[in-house]
């Protein structure tokens, strides 16, 4: 015989699961706002900057992680 899932239990999951969705978009949020602060700052001493592997290393490591937090939340994300 198949059991019914607990109801208590599948609501518990369901509020869990909700927590992750908002604080991962927090968390995005935070990243598109601390870009947005610092994009001039950017913009006068990296994008005008001669090339090197700082600069090459900063511009990597910034937009990618912006990706993958944005690819994380936005998969997350499901149709409803």
């Amino acid at each position: 015989m198949a059991s019914t899932p607990d109801l208590n239990g599948v609501i518990e999951q369901l509020l869990y699961q909700q927590s992750g969705y908002w604080l991962a978009a927090g968390g995005a949020t935070l990243l598109i706002y601390d870009w947005l602060l610092c994009l001039d700052r950017e913009v006068k001493y990296v994008w005008k900057a001669r090339w090197s592997f700082g600069k090459v290393w900063f511009i990597t490591h910034r937009y990618a992680m912006m990706a993958l937090v944005i690819g994380i939340v936005y998969g997350m994300v499901e149709p409803v």
